[in-house]
């Protein structure tokens, strides 16, 4: 009976630590798995006397970190919070997105760590976001082919010319089929000699977009061992991808990291928000670390440049590095831009202010808002008002605007 007494409450405990890791798993909950590795280890101190000094104070240390994890929870203003791109505008803020549990985009099975940072995995996915009041966003396929980019139906083969297509979300067509993404587009302008370009054709045109990425992952792609070479190269690009150069979001971990040079080009740094060991960990361990909301204000005070005119300037310098780099290839250079909204500012820098520091440069620009401003975007230019991801009508209307460019 005094033995049962005795395992009592370490039983407990262990039941207690038992649940707060299944909660850990389920929710993936790094406070919760501090909490359930201090509720073990007391568990294991109770028990017995076996380096019970270095155990105690073990949990000392578990217990602080559990504390501040949580404590971050509940204070999400004690981390710096970055402005809202447009993404999402809806005015009923009760409604939310979210995607089917049955799709397999935005999933292990679609994502991993790559040289360029997240980047998909070959094979052909399905895609589908809800929202909360039945609307349906988009359910489409995305073709992912062998190098880990999108698939452009019918105009990717080997032909006479050639465009690379480089930037995020936009590029790649988030929530738009195949055939409807601005690469194919092009390719159809050109190859079907609709737009006064015959000149290109036949044209191959290469989509180099990824959810999510900035225009250094685009410099990366041009400097990397891919085969790269073009005739022209296309950046659709917008300011919010300034804090991803600057590695403010998340989301950029492991993406590369470039520092602002005197001449204003920019030179490898390095990943974003990276200690090294980090990417280099196992998969679940990367994936817990980085989870953690102390791990996370550690990046950004250490690894982040928060500051948004500093962003944009290096922002900035990776365009005019990607314009140096086409032309040392013998390459041309197109930008086309698209407005962030007005508010989303928070500096010295606007639309008007970027626009004309890179047509300083020398490099060809082309508004590419489709509206005055971002705010007034048309309806039928975005999917949704809880994701402004670009329509297929968008995206041709893009193409158009870029080979009337080039015609001209």
């Amino acid at each position: 009976m005094k033995t049962l007494k005795k395992l009592l409450f370490p039983a407990i405990l262990a039941a207690l630590a038992a649940y707060l890791f299944f909660n850990a798993y389920t929710q993936r909950s790094v406070a919760s798995f501090l909490w359930a590795l201090s509720v073990a280890l007391m568990s294991l101190a109770v028990l017995t006397c076996f380096l019970r000094n270095t155990v105690i104070a073990t949990i000392s240390i578990v217990v602080t970190l559990a504390i501040a994890e949580t404590a971050l929870g509940y204070l999400p203003a004690l981390i710096a919070k970055k402005p809202d791109s447009g993404i999402n505008t809806a005015k009923d803020k009760s409604i939310y997105a979210y995607f089917d549990s049955a799709q397999t985009y935005n999933t292990p099975a679609y994502w991993h760590l790559g040289q360029f940072g997240s980047q998909p995995k070959p094979g052909v996915f399905t895609a589908k976001k809800i929202a909360s009041n039945g609307d349906v966003l988009y359910d489409t396929v995305f073709t992912i082919g062998p190098d880990g980019f999108r698939v452009t139906p019918k105009y990717g083969d080997k032909q006479t010319y050639r465009m690379n297509f480089l930037g995020d979300s936009f590029t790649f067509g988030e929530g738009v089929s195949d055939n409807e993404t601005m690469a194919y587009y092009v390719g159809d302008l050109v190859n079907s000699q609709q737009q006064g370009a015959g000149k290109w054709a036949p044209l191959k045109v290469k989509n180099y977009g990824i959810h999510g990425w900035g225009i250094h992952q685009g410099l990366a792609v041009l400097q990397s061992e891919l085969d790269t070479k073009a005739n022209l190269n296309v950046v659709l690009t917008a300011p919010w991808h300034s804090s991803r150069v600057g590695c403010a979001d998340f989301f950029s971990l492991g993406s590369p990291k470039y520092e602002l040079q005197s001449d204003g080009l920019v030179k490898r740094d390095g990943y974003c928000r990276s200690f090294g060991w980090v990417e280099h960990s196992p998969k679940a361990l990367r994936g817990l670390i980085t989870s953690s909301k102390v791990f996370n204000l550690i990046q950004d005070s250490l690894l982040v440049t928060s500051d948004q005119d500093k962003q944009l300037e290096i922002y900035l310098g990776v365009l005019k590095t990607i314009a140096a780099e086409s032309k040392k290839r013998g390459e041309d250079l197109v930008v086309g831009f698209i407005k962030a909204d007005d508010q989303w500012f928070v500096g010295s820098y606007n639309n008007d202010k970027i626009m004309a520091a890179i047509k300083a440069m020398g490099i060809n620009v082309i508004d590419m808002t489709l509206a005055d401003k971002n705010e007034l975007l048309a309806r039928n230019y975005y999917i949704h008002e809880l994701d402004k991801h670009p329509t297929g009508a968008a995206n041709l209307a893009r193409a158009k605007l870029l080979m009337s460019n080039i015609a001209k």
